[in-house]
């Protein structure tokens, strides 16, 4: 693909966390978007470094890998969510065979505080100002392993293992 490595899609995962990060203070859709593609990038590491010529046993190390971080158990099964809608086939890698999943979603909306003169007997306005700045941020709760956890620090966590195994092996 465009003669890019596992690396290319390691750079496109961090992109990805950073995006997520930042989005919390995008547009809904924008931030949902952000959301959604970092678990499919975080997951889909996975695949470009067991692709062909790697060693078969990356696969089997991979999923261990996989299986043994909460992080990355989740990945799979809200990228696998995101793909399909539905998850009904086959078995979640998280520890309580539980299917990971986005569970819930907040904003919170700061406002401005208005400060205004007003002429009490004419009514007239004698000046105007916004205080401080308005801001939208969202957040997303992801159920995984029955608790909840935050999405953007399970998505840091992610990308720390993905990190720690990488090192591990040598290729970080």
């Amino acid at each position: 693909m465009l003669n890019e490595a596992w690396q290319d899609q390691y750079q496109r995962m961090q992109r990805s966390l950073t995006r997520l990060q930042a989005g919390v203070e995008a547009d809904a859709a924008e931030a949902r978007d952000a959301l959604y593609h970092f678990w499919q990038d975080a997951w889909h590491l996975r695949d470009w470094i067991t692709a062909p010529p790697s060693p078969k046993y990356l696969e089997k190390e991979t999923r261990q890998l996989f299986e043994d971080s909460v992080a990355l158990g989740a990945c799979r099964d809200i990228a696998n969510g995101v793909k399909h809608l539905l998850l009904d086939r086959g078995k979640s890698w998280t520890e309580s065979g539980e299917y990971a999943e986005v569970s819930g979603q907040s904003v919170v909306i700061n406002m401005p505080r208005i400060e205004a003169v007003v002429n009490w007997s004419t009514g007239e306005i004698l000046s105007n100002e916004s205080v401080g700045d308005s801001s939208v941020r969202y957040s997303w709760t992801v159920r995984v392993n029955g608790a909840d956890c935050d999405a953007v620090e399970l998505a840091g966590q992610a990308v720390d293992d993905w990190n720690a195994w990488l090192t591990e092996k040598g290729l970080l």
